[in-house]
């Protein structure tokens, strides 16, 4: 029976990180449906100006097929609160509405998320749904693309984005997760469209 995968990005630094490298498409490569909290994608789209915001937009307008921003009543309750008050936004407002994200999926028993997050508290996601959500930073998403062949180098793109004017988090979770588990992510990084349909392993 196949297994149903998504790669769920739970904070704006992953997505500011590729888009200031031009790498947003690396998101796509494992041919998994890719789903952004909505408070997350208004993070890291908002102001025009900020690095990579545009990038990330015309990203997702070209790839509505493959990236879901995902609803969540967290943001809405925050929209209105803050037309009806004026109040400023709440400063972990993207973390919770990620937990809503998290606590929801996989609605499926079979289900499987790979959580990309840069945020040094993410592992508080991963209480949720322990059994079914891979954490995984940026630098290891990068690492294992590399690893797999699917991108030259992780090291580059890095590069790239300290050029661009920003400083990412290189932290390691990778050599956290016991071999069971990094056996099964190179396995849904290094698969192809050919080895099955979308979001399927």
């Amino acid at each position: 029976m196949a297994v149903e995968i998504a790669i769920i990005v739970t904070d704006a630094p992953p997505l500011i990180t590729l888009a200031a490298a031009q790498s947003l498409d690396y998101l796509l490569y494992p041919e998994l449906p890719v789903i952004i909290p909505d408070a997350v994608f208004h993070e890291a789209t908002q102001a025009a100006g900020k690095l990579g915001a545009q990038k990330i937009l015309n990203w997702y307008r070209a790839h509505t097929d493959k990236v879901r921003v995902e609803p969540t009543q967290v943001f809405q309750d925050e929209i209105t609160l803050r037309e009806a008050t004026g109040h400023k936004p709440a400063r972990d407002l993207g973390e919770r509405a990620a937990v809503e994200v998290v606590r929801k999926y996989p609605m499926a028993q079979d289900a499987r998320a790979l959580l990309l997050s840069d945020d040094r508290d993410a592992e508080r996601l991963v209480v949720f749904v322990p059994e079914r959500a891979i954490l995984l930073t940026t630098w290891d998403y990068l690492r294992q693309l590399e690893d797999a062949q699917r991108i030259q180098s992780a090291d580059a793109v890095i590069e790239a984005v300290r050029a661009a004017g920003r400083n990412p988090a290189l932290r390691d979770l990778w050599s956290d997760h016991d071999p069971e588990i990094r056996d099964a992510v190179k396995a849904i990084i290094t698969r192809t469209r050919a080895d099955s349909g979308p979001g399927k392993m």
